[in-house]
């Protein structure tokens, strides 16, 4: 059930004492003495403001029935990610599976691919729901709600991002060939970091892989063990009961290193290779902040070089500036200077406008993806140690069986082993 807190503003306005002293009155009765002295009246700003009584409601009032049951193909997942990556690019989304299997050639329409990539895909929509963000996202509301008939027609009127994807992509062309000039040592530091993440989770794909191909002849050992121990018994009547102990124990042990063996891929291959691609929607939203840095960066310069002729044409004496031909072949060196000025004028003016809007574009970037950053970081350390918890439970459980059955079979095959007398 989703649940959200909201409080009550209260605001209280100080060059209105009457109104400031009544508020504050209201507000000692209802939330006690801890608030009192919240609203200053020597306080010289015009606004103050305080939040109390804060409340839980059990659920979204734009989600109004409890249950909704719809029907979604990949595709339409694929259409919701693709819209949250242009409407938030420099928040990290979280990252869809892939339509194909990456690790072994299998039908798509196999029940256990269609299995395991459905887990990923409500591990997808469940990171969206926690997104304090992306959850209140009308796309995501109406994926979650909308009949098919509803969100066909809803999709279709989210069409014209093409433009701006083309847009998105040139900046990004931009950006592999630019250097910005004042990358924050904070967004390196970030940028380094998922780098080293990215390679440490290849390498525990790696290690994994190979870990599983030993497995694998290990348990194909075990499992050849009891047809070649019933072949000897009948060979030695005398030793009959401590190989057949013996056979029982390793037929255990292959059973338990077999369920070791079926749970590594949806415990730990498949959650580890999903994680390089969050990690890779990381990296996307890095990129996105320095396209963004950059934008600004480009008409920072644009701007200077500007500001710098003018400084050029107020400074130089007339005969400095030779007289342009074509259309300015008949005005004086004053005339043509003045023109210029008024052509630069115009153009700093809308640079510096657009200077403006990119500084604020980038400002809100580098909140955004600190803000986000960190929150991604947090569940990030909390996934990966439940993994390898997940893992570590697996292979001391398959330890213990394994430890069972031969401490089982070992008195039999003491008695077994005793002379004779």
């Amino acid at each position: 059930m989703l649940q959200r807190e909201t409080y009550r503003s209260s605001k209280g306005v100080a060059q209105n004492h009457s109104t400031l002293r009544q508020k504050t009155s209201t507000i000692e009765n209802t939330t006690g003495d801890s608030m009192k002295g919240a609203f200053n009246e020597n306080d010289l700003r015009d606004l103050q403001v305080l939040l109390d009584q804060p409340q839980k409601h059990t659920r979204r009032i734009e989600f109004e029935k409890q249950n909704y049951v719809v029907r979604r193909r990949y595709s339409d997942f694929e259409w919701l990610k693709n819209q949250l990556s242009v409407c938030y690019p420099t928040l990290i989304i979280p990252p869809l599976p892939e339509k194909h299997s990456l690790f072994e050639q299998i039908d798509r329409y196999d029940r256990d691919f269609i299995t395991s990539r459905m887990q990923l895909l409500h591990r997808f929509l469940n990171r969206l729901a926690d997104h304090p963000v992306l959850s209140c996202d009308k796309k995501y509301h109406a994926f979650l709600i909308d009949t098919p008939v509803e969100f066909s027609t809803f999709k279709k009127s989210f069409t014209g991002f093409g433009l701006f994807g083309k847009v998105s992509e040139s900046l990004q062309n931009m950006a592999s060939s630019y250097i910005s000039k004042s990358r924050t040592v904070e967004f390196e530091k970030m940028s380094e970091y998922v780098d080293k993440l990215s390679e440490k989770i290849h390498t525990m794909e790696k290690i994994g892989q190979r870990i599983q191909k030993e497995r694998i002849a290990y348990l194909q050992d075990l499992q050849m063990m009891q047809p070649i121990l019933n072949h000897w018994r009948a060979y030695e009547p005398n030793l009959s009961e401590g190989l057949q102990a013996i056979g029982e124990a390793a037929n255990t042990c292959a059973e338990s290193q077999r369920k070791l063996v079926d749970s590594q891929k949806p415990n730990l291959s498949v959650p580890l290779h999903e994680y390089g691609l969050y990690i890779e929607s990381a990296k996307d939203a890095l990129r996105n902040r320095d396209n963004a840095q950059m934008d600004y960066e480009v008409h920072m310069e644009q701007l200077c070089r500007v500001k710098a002729e003018q400084t050029q044409l107020e400074t130089a004496p007339l005969s400095d500036h030779p007289v342009m031909f074509g259309m300015n072949m008949w005005k004086s060196p004053e005339q043509v200077q003045q023109q210029r000025m008024q052509q630069l004028e115009a153009g700093a003016s809308t640079l510096a406008q657009q200077v403006e809007v990119s500084r604020d574009k980038m400002e809100c970037a580098n909140e955004n993806l600190r803000a986000d950053f960190e929150r991604w970081n947090q569940i990030k350390s909390r996934d990966l140690k439940t993994i390898l918890q997940r893992m570590a439970d697996l292979h001391i459980n398959m330890y213990e069986q394994s430890l069972a059955a031969w401490s089982a079979a070992l008195p039999t095959v003491k008695n077994e082993s005793q002379p004779q007398i």
